[in-house]
């Protein structure tokens, strides 16, 4: 695990990138087919009916984005990766609920990732939450390094 000490700034560097990137895209997607969205999730064996559909087919988009801003300056990364860890406990908890629980499964998602299957989706949800967990863990281990040399240089 010493690679692991040696590039923890690249490894969490790459983890921010990834969140942005997808959050970007996913967030984006979902304004720019933004009635697709609303559909999807108002059919939704889950979350269903057009109140509940409607405010979450502004709020997701508008978290993703604002949790992919987060990410971008560097004072905010880590409130950016507990974000990103809060949605993706959401995302994977609604897509465990429609593989596992739900009589059909709709798809409210939209561009590349429509491609994949709910348990494709499952998936890559999971992996996205480990490295979320895996970016807070190191962001909080580097942290704690700099406050100690903060400490010594005092």
């Amino acid at each position: 695990m010493k690679w692991v000490a040696r590039y923890r700034g690249i490894i969490v560097e790459v983890i921010y990138l990834l969140f942005i990137v997808l959050l970007t895209y996913a967030g984006l997607t979902k304004f720019l087919e933004g009635h697709r969205f609303y559909d999807n999730l108002r059919n939704s064996p889950i979350i269903g009916g057009e109140t509940l559909a409607s405010l979450a087919s502004w709020m997701v988009p508008l978290a993703e984005l604002a949790v992919a801003l987060l990410l971008v300056k560097s004072r905010t990364r880590l409130i950016g990766l507990y974000g990103a860890l809060g949605l993706m406990l959401l995302f994977t908890g609604y897509t465990v609920a429609i593989v596992f629980i739900a009589p059909y499964r709709p798809c409210s998602c939209g561009g590349v990732i429509s491609l994949l299957s709910w348990e494709q989706h499952l998936v890559l949800n999971i992996l996205f939450l480990l490295l979320a967990i895996l970016g807070i863990a190191l962001s909080l281990k580097e942290q704690k390094i700099i406050d100690a040399h903060g400490e010594l240089l005092k």
